[in-house]
């Protein structure tokens, strides 16, 4: 699905990933792991057009991509929940996602639909009404989530979908992705919950000094405690 080969990018002057390769393959879950610093939302921001390519190709189903903007990327099926999740606080929930329904890329009947997406998060369906500004931080994710599946996704991109939530939260996020990767839904995840990370992806990059250092299973990494402690510090 999404293929990265020899990837250079970072922000001005300062290079940050050195040859990156990686693959997300379809209808599974990677996760990208690293320690703060490792280049693992830079990468994201590369893939999405928000930082350049320097050097090196992405593609997505065997299209280069490297170098298109970012709506053009997103118009190719790859949507994108940031760490900062980025809704609009100023409009309602539903407003939120009709604008993402709105703009969704025109093609086959869409598998994410508005009823699709409230049946995924029933909360959302209690608060339609309700600013943006108004939700809690997991609604918030939520809602961010819910409005990346309308735009009908090949590829859903997660930065960081458990910071700052709650634990309760957390497990509710889990199983709204279990359910997700159930469907097929093909995914790539950075997440510094380890256990949430490897309980959800089925290949794992492991990023050190911008650049994959380690790639494998989750149960490889799982087993592996002195690989843990030298680019994790768990």
């Amino acid at each position: 699905m999404l293929e990265i080969g020899g990837l250079h990018t970072g922000y001005g002057e300062t290079r940050v990933i050195h040859g990156l390769d990686l693959v997300a393959r379809a209808g599974r879950v990677t996760a990208i792991l690293g320690r703060n610093g490792a280049g693992k939302t830079t990468t994201l921001k590369a893939v999405m057009g928000l930082l350049p390519v320097l050097e090196g190709e992405i593609s997505l189903a065997g299209e280069r991509i490297g170098g298109l903007a970012p709506f053009e990327i997103a118009r190719r099926g790859i949507a994108y929940v940031p760490e900062t999740r980025d809704i609009f606080p100023s409009l309602t929930v539903r407003e939120n996602l009709a604008l993402a329904a709105r703009i969704a890329p025109v093609g086959d009947a869409p598998r994410w639909t508005m009823a699709r997406v409230l049946e995924l998060f029933p909360r959302l369906g209690e608060r339609m009404d309700n600013g943006g500004n108004q939700l809690s931080g997991g609604e918030q994710q939520m809602l961010a989530i819910a409005r990346a599946l309308l735009m009908n996704p090949r590829l859903l991109i997660l930065d960081e979908p458990t910071e700052g939530l709650a634990p309760i939260i957390v497990r509710q996020i889990h199983d709204k992705l279990m359910e997700l990767k159930a469907d097929g839904l093909t995914m790539l995840l950075v997440e510094q919950n380890f256990g949430f990370a490897t309980s959800l992806a089925d290949e794992v990059c492991m990023m050190g000094r911008g650049t994959c250092v380690w790639r494998g299973t989750p149960g490889c990494i799982q087993a592996d405690r002195e690989l843990q402690a030298r680019w994790l510090g768990v």
